[in-house]
């Protein structure tokens, strides 16, 4: 290090960031169809990597060396559960460390060896310590989207699992996602919906017949729409109509709440601006063999043999691919993910402002908008109402504020991609804003931004 750099030596992130996202695997068993990450045979040789890595317990220095305390630790990679059990083994450690940690969490597809978790959970009841995990799968979807027989290995799975457990011990959490393939097909026949919810309906009979080791949480898996996307036009009358059929079958997708929360608390963005943002580079960040990530999703970015491999290819269907040929990662790499010191410093100043600073984001949404109805892309009413395009912008800025996508697909954190304003600003918003209060075009009075 430089010698005038020498007194950012040992600097550790500010004490908003509680939270930090570990990465713990490089392959996955599966092949969803809208994975978002490019797979290539060096996945294997990068999973390895990882594994040693993790092994060695130097994860553990580097979080310390980073973070004054952490309250909340994840883990992040294609499938957590392929090396939970090293985590297992080193949680004393992490808690002798840490003694602040509140919460372990992992999202897992439940494809594999389901052992880890019930040793995880044992392990975490010593310390008194929350898990959080939820299990990802897409319906009546998941053997079309993942791999065949998927659905089968999650129930036995999950059988095996409450075999090892107290009654009660473990609620199982589901995390629905799914492409506009799925999406179309509930939009043009209402009764996909009822097939999708029906699916989940039927595990939790099935595994609860055979075990009272796990019980299945309440709330209704209702799912998200896939992000990253490269979604047009009609993909958004689409999605409108998707949301229209959710709710006239009596479901609130997660997407309602989202606005509900901007709508309560929009008066007080300009004094608590980080309060809408995604916490990525904010309280929480991702961290990979000592290296500080905005969050989990530019996980493997810096990884020089597996971007590589994905050049080489000379055919791939992953969308995202194009990423890694047009420079936009190696301006990624320079500038948002950062080394100790100086070059940490640097980082967190730059995404202070992705979390402050609001209009620059909200004004460039709102001139995009109005483009992009102007060229019969997006519904006319955005050129008519002034206020409706500011509440647009502010909740496509919340309900999906991902700095990373933002810089992958525009280049700038703070600008939203076309592509969601796309999905959104044709028939979606309106459906959201009739949930909430009637049809929005008779009553625009209730839904201004910054006042009541």
């Amino acid at each position: 290090m430089k010698e005038e750099n020498k007194k950012f030596e040992g600097k550790k992130l500010n004490k908003r960031a509680v939270a930090t996202e570990v990465i713990s695997s490089g392959w996955c068993p599966l092949d969803c169809d809208y994975c978002y990450i490019p797979k290539t045979d060096e996945m294997k040789n990068m999973h390895g990597d990882i594994v040693e890595e993790l092994k060695t317990g130097e994860w553990i220095d580097q979080l310390e060396e980073l973070y004054q305390d952490v309250d909340y630790l994840s883990f992040w990679g294609t499938e957590p559960l392929l090396i939970m059990d090293v985590v297992t083994e080193q949680l004393d450690e992490v808690v002798e460390r840490f003694g602040g940690l509140k919460q372990v969490a992992f999202s897992t597809s439940m494809c594999v060896d389901p052992s880890p978790i019930a040793k995880l959970k044992e392990k975490l009841d010593e310390h008194d310590i929350e898990l959080d995990w939820q299990l990802s799968a897409d319906g009546h979807y998941t053997d079309e989207n993942r791999i065949e027989g998927a659905t089968e290995l999650i129930k036995s799975n999950l059988i095996e699992l409450g075999e090892t457990l107290d009654e009660g011990e473990l609620t199982v959490k589901w995390k629905g996602t799914i492409g506009i393939d799925n999406i179309r097909e509930m939009a043009e026949d209402a009764e996909e919906i009822e097939n999708y919810m029906e699916y989940y309906e039927e595990i939790k009979e099935e595994v609860t017949e055979e075990t009272d080791g796990v019980e299945f949480d309440e709330r209704e898996p209702c799912p998200t729409l896939v992000v990253p996307g490269k979604y047009t036009s009609e993909d958004g009358e689409v999605f409108a109509e998707y949301l229209r059929n959710m709710v006239e079958a009596g479901y609130s997708t997660t997407y309602t709440p989202r606005l509900k929360r901007v709508m309560r608390v929009r008066d007080d963005i300009e004094e608590k601006p980080s309060m809408l943002t995604c916490s990525g580079g904010d309280s929480n960040f991702g961290v990979d063999n000592g290296k500080v990530h905005i969050c989990h999703r530019t996980f493997y970015h810096d990884r020089e043999d597996y971007l590589e491999s994905i050049k080489e290819q000379e055919e791939y269907d992953n969308w995202d691919v194009s990423l890694f040929e047009d420079g936009i990662l190696e301006m990624e790499n320079e500038n948002y993910i950062a080394e100790k010191g100086e070059d940490l410093i640097r980082f967190q100043y730059i995404m202070r402002n992705f979390h402050d600073h609001w209009m620059l984001k909200l004004d460039n949404t709102k001139a995009m908008l109005m483009e992009l109805a102007n060229c019969g892309q997006a519904d006319e009413v955005y050129l008519e109402d002034e206020e409706l395009r500011e509440l647009f912008a502010l909740f496509l800025h919340t309900s999906h504020s991902c700095p990373v996508e933002n810089l992958l697909n525009t280049g700038i954190v703070h600008f939203a991609p076309v592509s969601i304003i796309r999905l959104w600003s044709n028939g979606a918003f309106q459906e959201l804003l009739k949930t909430l209060f009637g049809d929005f075009r008779e009553r625009q009075d209730r839904v201004t931004v910054g006042g009541d």
